[in-house]
């Protein structure tokens, strides 16, 4: 396993399963530049440990000639420029006190929730599922933060306890998809196969549900929480980590002392609340069946911001309305991407990309109709035979779908 980082190439066979983000995120860029990507997602530790690693590689390694585009385009190199020069500003620097609000916000929802419980279960619930929808941002905030020692203690006991969520699964999943945003066959995050169809599938991977997908989706959206506790369970307890398991049953602990029905619709309407948002962002724009080697102008082709219409949904989207910032810059907390978004929009201007930018109203449009059109087509003649090595291995792991191709004439 060879990849390329700022100029050197890494053997990374031996070390791989020693990565903290997963093999999977390795595999996708065997042989490739992943210079971009590495920085957008790692912290300094990292990088001294990368170094580390290139003063390690064998001579013969170091002589193989660079990937082809390694040197980077014009906007890559914009793109690195604003990097360094946003860091040097203090853009990724964060505020422990604006943290201590936000976390102080969930748990207000939560013991506010809680104590509604028995004589307002519907309201209960509302704010109960608002906390965990809450948790699952701040948590997702902590988890890409860097350099912060109290975010990388807090994060996996806060999304845990009040989300469910397990973080280093969702964390190997989620960064696969930040780097490799909306490549099929790459991309966990839009592959909701047999339910939902964002392209046309080969009819042996289709679904009789697909025609109908535009009808459902909604209340499939609910789901989103209970699918992702059902994935943090089954890694939990296949890894046999008993500190994560501890985590994990404080919340169910505590869901278990409330009312059912309140506990079964906190968890409907957060992974509603948390689905509506990240899908409006991505599952409407390009979608990749070649590799992009270009991480920033992936981004631009694959994401869009929401605009949202009023201070109640600016607070809502926990930050998640500004998208686009997001991908370009992860590890930057979050409660400043409103006032990078005016900077990253005229850098788009002044390097000829479109900025995609939408009202909220209109993207929920545009998400429906994206929908209903991949109901409507056609399911693809391709077989799995004409298909790439790399994407029949990902279905016969049960894995993500591949990037379908008409077969060679």
């Amino acid at each position: 396993m060879r990849l390329f980082i700022d100029g050197s190439w890494l053997d990374l066979t031996k070390w791989a399963s020693s990565h903290p983000g997963g093999v999977t995120i390795l595999e996708r860029f065997d042989g490739r530049d992943c210079t971009d990507a590495f920085y957008a997602l790692h912290s300094r530790d990292a990088c001294k440990r990368l170094e580390k690693l290139r003063n390690a590689q064998p001579s013969a390694l170091k002589s193989l000639p660079a990937p082809e585009g390694s040197e980077g385009s014009s906007l890559d190199k914009a793109y690195r420029n604003l990097r360094t020069r946003l860091a040097a500003d203090g853009w990724f620097e964060r505020s422990f006190a604006q943290e201590a609000f936000l976390l102080a916000m969930v748990v207000g929802l939560a013991v506010v929730g809680t104590c509604l419980s028995w004589q307002y279960p519907l309201v209960a619930s509302i704010l109960l599922g608002l906390s965990m929808q809450q948790a699952g941002w701040l948590g997702h905030d902590m988890c890409h933060a860097r350099n912060s020692s109290y975010c990388e203690r807090a994060g996996p006991w806060l999304t845990a306890i009040v989300a469910g969520v397990d973080q280093p699964w969702w964390s190997e999943k989620h960064n696969t998809h930040h780097v490799l945003t909306n490549h099929v066959g790459a991309d966990p995050d839009i592959d909701n196969r047999p339910f939902l169809f964002l392209w046309a599938p080969p009819k042996a991977l289709d679904s009789v549900l697909r025609p109908f997908q535009h009808v459902y989706y909604i209340g499939l959206y609910s789901f989103l929480y209970v699918s992702w506790r059902m994935q943090s369970v089954q890694r939990i307890w296949a890894s046999g980590e008993m500190l994560t398991l501890a985590r994990m049953s404080i919340g169910y602990v505590w869901l278990l002392c409330l009312p059912w029905a309140v506990s079964a619709g906190a968890v409907l309407v957060g992974g509603f609340l948390v689905a509506i948002v990240v899908t409006l962002s991505h599952e409407s724009e390009d979608m990749k069946t070649e590799y992009e080697p270009s991480f920033a102008r992936n981004q631009f082709e694959t994401t869009r911001d929401i605009v949202c219409p009023d201070a109640f949904t600016e607070w809502l989207f926990g930050g998640m309305q500004y998208q686009l910032e997001h991908h370009l810059f992860p590890s930057m907390p979050r409660y400043k991407y409103h006032k990078l978004a005016l900077l990253v929009r005229q850098w788009a201007n002044e390097n000829g990309i479109e900025y995609r930018a939408t009202g909220l109203w209109p993207m929920v449009r545009m998400h429906f109709n994206t929908l209903k059109q991949m109901a409507d087509v056609p399911a693809s003649e391709a077989s799995l035979d004409a298909v790439s090595e790399f994407s029949r291995t990902a279905i016969c792991q049960g894995g993500y779908v591949g990037a379908w191709k008409q077969p060679v004439q």
